[in-house]
């Protein structure tokens, strides 16, 4: 039987990273690591701007087809329209639509009451929760703590607000698949949820399980880039999110993933005689300018079944 990710009190991290607990803490991201690649976290101190950004989400949403194609996606930027609703079909989304906002100015921010003021705050904060997350992964490998920061100077970094409408159930009673199983491409990706299930994990040998996120917390998932950088000691697994027949869904993924130029190759504390180096360096850019514009998922059985089946 596969369990759900852990929960994890990350607020050790926050104020006394030298401590004891600290340390229990760092060794509990480890463990989930090596494992599934996912954890669930809390005490992260976003409580504020999660209220925030989700309110953005909501707003942007919430406006008429026209405004929101009026930002289409240009240079992986900008929103993309669910099929059932699009006016320009030229580029549509199939169980969602969504938006890519950058760090900086490579888009225009819709100008809404609180938006750019609540999308600068969620990018700040993240990213500091992005910075302990990995400061901790450093440790765990027995490197320098400040290991990965001196990648993170010019990151390459993307906050997505997805937005999933309700489905209808399948023909056959089961649920809608909403986002197809997937491996995330880079370093980490730090998702905020809005309470309404759907997202699942599928480790290797497990079952599809549900990830189980209380209010305000964070789930945080590693990518094809650190399990790649780490000699796949840790995990970058498969998941996917399952369609709602009763309710809309909003999730909101921040994408961390170091400076493009930053050389990945095998950390050497990742190394032993048993489990040689299985890459070759890459630069980051080019690794995940590879994975997004693939046309397949690598690391996902081509063979899932669907859902699970709905008792009606």
């Amino acid at each position: 039987m596969t369990t759900s990710p852990p929960l994890i009190d990350i607020s050790p991290l926050r104020t006394e990273p030298e401590s004891p607990e600290a340390r229990a803490c760092i060794e509990s991201i480890h463990h989930a690591s090596t494992r599934s690649g996912f954890l669930v976290v809390v005490g992260h101190g976003l409580d504020e701007q999660l209220e925030g950004v989700f309110q953005a989400a909501h707003t942007f949403f919430a406006l008429p087809q026209a405004e929101k194609e009026a930002f289409p996606k240009s240079e992986r930027y900008g929103y993309v329209p669910h099929k059932s609703l699009a006016i320009d079909r030229s580029r549509v989304g199939e169980g969602t639509e969504f938006i890519d906002i950058g760090l900086g100015d490579e888009w225009p921010l819709p100008d809404l009451p609180g938006f750019n003021a609540a999308v600068r705050a969620y990018q700040r904060g993240i990213l500091d929760v992005a910075a302990i997350t990995l400061r901790a992964i450093a440790i765990a490998l027995e490197l320098e703590p400040g290991f990965f920061a001196q990648y993170m100077a010019s990151p390459q970094c993307r906050l997505r607000f997805l937005h999933y409408l309700v489905a209808p159930l399948n023909a056959d009673g089961s649920l809608p698949v909403g986002t197809k199983p997937h491996t995330d491409y880079g370093a980490i990706t730090l998702l905020a949820t809005d309470g309404v299930p759907g997202l699942e994990v599928k480790p290797l040998g497990g079952d599809w399980t549900p990830v189980v996120t209380p209010p305000k917390s964070l789930v945080i998932n590693l990518g094809d880039m650190l399990a790649r950088w780490t000699n796949n000691r840790y995990k970058s697994t498969p998941h996917r999110v399952i369609g709602s027949s009763t309710q809309d869904r909003f999730s909101i993924p921040f994408f961390a993933n170091p400076n493009p130029e930053t050389v990945i190759e095998c950390i050497p504390s990742c190394v032993t005689e048993e489990n040689p180096c299985q890459y070759d360096p890459v630069k980051a850019g080019e690794f995940l300018v590879a994975r997004i514009d693939g046309k397949s998922e690598p690391y996902v059985d081509p063979r899932e079944g669907p859902a699970r089946m709905v008792s009606l």
